[in-house]
């Protein structure tokens, strides 16, 4: 299949690199890497491992997301296949095989790709020996990320999800795959602090410098009659899976803002404060996948384990009530990819607790900061035990909860600080080429290109 701009199920094997000398430098420096994917355990997919045997796969990989991330390679759709089925085979090599190669072989493979005789163009490598079918033993791979949970192919899920709806655009498509894509290299931590994140991260101190303001601004807006219109389920503001993964109990939000967008009547009504902050923040709206919200979860009120979408970026809990009677309200984490269902336990969705899994707890008033690509639930717990009992409804004008019996977190979501300027802008606009939301009510900021640098 020719690779064509428009066509929206191309695959990555129909679109070889092109020969023109602007891109020679960087092909150049994949020459060591398969452009068309010929087999799983190809002396050049050894050569890969080698690197990674020597501590050196992080650099490649990275390398190979700056790539995939530049405006240059997400304008020129034949280059975003190519280079995506690159990072994708990369991956895979690096995180998915058990297979680490002997250090002899190591040596031979690293030797190979080092001398020159890889071509990039045919995807083979000229190396001595039998590396290809040398000695070998299977350990457990210690280079895996605990937030990877797998290759998605970029080309599979476009040409899927343009067969199941035809009447999407195709910028719409790719929009909502490359939303899930992974991003190597990044440092991968669960949770990065609980306190004292302001040491760390400028929204969280802006966050706790302002604690009393937005504690103030939340308890006057649930004494309003506002509040329970405000109010809805969980999904209704967020995405339909979250809805899916609702779990037990009450699990209720208000949306401030949605990427750049915000709420014009709660900012200037009721939160002031917050949206100011948020405003202050570019790494919060200028990330097209953010969310500011108030998160509610009422007692005896369990989310599954689930994972977000992308870990392109961290989110940020800052606790404005921790409930002050009986019960524990805590964030549970399980530091290591896959599917829990792997380990024999219920279907999706219904994973409440885990033996791997380790919680932490709300400070009230100081901000967490968590990486929520990491497989993790919350839970509000007042009963003891492990199994959840029923629990209240979706408050209403009549029946709204007391705020200090409920955990509420101010929830917003920034980009992972290691991504780079350049990547957040490149992205920000492939992302949001494919549709940007703009709900009734809401406004928008406008973007700069100097705003990816504050």
């Amino acid at each position: 299949m020719a690779c064509n701009p428009k066509n929206r199920r191309v695959l990555a094997s129909g679109c070889p690199l092109r020969q023109g000398s602007g891109q020679r430098p960087w092909l150049l420096l994949f020459s060591f890497l398969p452009l068309i994917v010929r087999s799983n355990e190809s002396p050049l997919s050894l050569a890969f491992r080698a690197k990674a045997a020597k501590g050196e796969a992080n650099e490649l990989l990275l390398t190979l997301r700056k790539l995939r991330n530049s405006h240059d390679v997400l304008n020129d759709i034949e280059r975003l296949y190519s280079v995506t089925a690159q990072i994708e085979q990369a991956m895979n090599n690096t995180y998915e095989s058990n297979l680490r190669i002997s250090s002899q072989t190591a040596a031979s493979a690293a030797a190979a790709a080092e001398d020159g005789s890889c071509d990039g163009a045919t995807g083979t490598c000229a190396v001595p020996g039998d590396v290809a079918r040398g000695p070998a033993r299977k350990e457990a791979n210690q280079f895996r990320p605990g937030n990877f949970h797998g290759v998605k192919s970029h080309s599979y899920y476009v040409g899927a999800i343009s067969e199941a709806h035809p009447n999407l655009p195709p910028d719409a498509v790719q929009s909502i795959v490359a939303s899930e894509w992974y991003h190597p290299s990044l440092t991968a931590k669960a949770v990065w602090c609980t306190e004292a994140c302001g040491e760390q991260f400028r929204v969280a101190r802006r966050l706790d410098a302002n604690a009393e303001a937005i504690q103030q601004e939340v308890q006057s807006f649930w004494r309003h009659p506002d509040a329970a219109k405000y109010l809805a389920g969980v999904g209704a503001h967020t995405t339909q899976f979250d809805r899916l993964i609702a779990g037990n109990g009450t699990w209720v939000d208000v949306r401030l803002w949605r990427g750049r967008a915000f709420n014009k009547q709660l900012c200037e009504q009721h939160f002031r404060v917050i949206c100011a902050l948020v405003e202050a923040s570019p790494e919060v709206w200028t990330n097209p996948w953010s969310h500011v919200l108030l998160s509610i979860l009422l007692h005896d009120s369990w989310v599954p384990f689930h994972q977000g979408h992308t870990n392109g970026q961290l989110t940020y809990h800052f606790p404005v009530t921790v409930s002050s009677g009986a019960g524990r309200a805590e964030l549970a984490v399980v530091e290591r990819g896959g599917s829990l269902q792997d380990d024999g336990s219920e279907g999706k969705g219904t994973v409440l607790s885990h033996p791997e899994e380790r919680t932490v707890t709300w400070t009230q008033g100081k901000t967490l900061v968590f990486d929520d690509s990491f497989t993790h639930a919350v839970r509000y717990r007042v009963h003891a035990g492990n199994v959840p009992t029923p629990a209240p409804s979706v408050p209403t004008p009549n029946n709204m909860p007391s705020l200090t019996s409920a955990r509420v977190v101010l929830l917003m979501r920034g980009w992972h600080p290691e991504l780079q300027p350049s990547e957040r802008a490149a992205l920000r606009e492939f992302v949001r080429r494919g549709g940007e939301e703009d709900p009734e009510g809401y406004e928008m900021l406008p973007i700069s290109p100097s705003v990816f640098s504050m």
